[in-house]
């Protein structure tokens, strides 16, 4: 199946260089993007035939795009709940679709984790569209409560499980090596996670101070952020008995 990508013009501290809409045979594309002119132009010129439009998840660098698309070509909406309205959606995914596409399939699998709705769309060639669960650099952003880093975990096990050939992500480049970078993104939660259970067993009564722990050398710009991850695994931990609750209401 020929895969190409568009990277929309909107570079940022969590779009990295942009936000990558994938061209999938001659008809498809999967992430649209954001409304911005020149990109929807992009899209159009690259896939005059355009008739199917597939959503990962709701995030506006994602889905807004669909809308103007669909208004000029017709094609068809395919999304998981809660992205974009029903009058612009014509088919609700939720995971276990098979979905036939050019010469191809795509099976849609059930991720929530970065947002309760994630989905990714799995090619029969085993190329594997992540939105926002896994990135080509760097690690995915969990922003409790809609993210939960427990759903995330266990969504990374199902891709992995999928022995996947190669990952082509939202944000940064396509990785090759899909299988090793799964299991990078997992030794890299579960570490982190190691690091929470450290500092609670040696005194750390709040995120701040934890923070303060494991990153001791941050950027101060960046200790709201780091303390919402932080948070993000004290929940889990706290859901798995593993912590006490109390520390969240501190």
């Amino acid at each position: 199946m020929n895969i190409r990508s568009l990277t929309a013009p909107n570079p940022g501290p969590f779009t990295l260089d942009g936000t990558r809409t994938y061209l999938v045979g001659d008809r498809a594309v999967i992430d649209p993007g954001p409304a911005i002119e020149s990109h929807i132009d992009a899209i159009r010129a690259a896939l005059p035939q355009l008739d199917t439009i597939l959503i990962t998840h709701r995030h506006g660098d994602h889905a807004p795009a669909a809308i103007p698309l669909k208004a000029a070509t017709g094609a068809r909406v395919l999304a998981p709940r809660n992205v974009l309205d029903d009058s612009v959606v014509d088919t609700r995914v939720h995971g276990g679709e098979v979905l036939a596409l050019d010469d191809g399939t795509l099976e849609v699998i059930a991720t929530p984790g970065h947002t309760n709705e994630h989905v990714c769309y799995l090619t029969n060639d085993g190329d594997l569209f992540t939105g926002d669960t896994i990135l080509g650099s760097g690690t995915t952003a969990i922003f409790p409560p809609d993210g939960h880093m427990g759903d995330y975990l266990r969504s990374l096990e199902t891709l992995r499980a999928r022995t996947p050939r190669r990952i082509f992500p939202a944000h940064g480049p396509i990785r090759d090596d899909a299988v090793a970078l799964i299991d990078e993104y997992l030794a890299h939660r579960r570490e982190r996670e190691r690091q929470v259970l450290d500092a609670i067993a040696a005194g750390d009564a709040n995120v701040a101070a934890m923070r303060a722990r494991i990153y001791p050398e941050l950027d101060p710009r960046l200790a709201h952020a780091a303390e919402i991850q932080l948070t993000a695994h004290l929940i889990k931990l706290v859901e798995e008995g593993r912590a006490p609750a109390a520390l969240l209401d501190r």
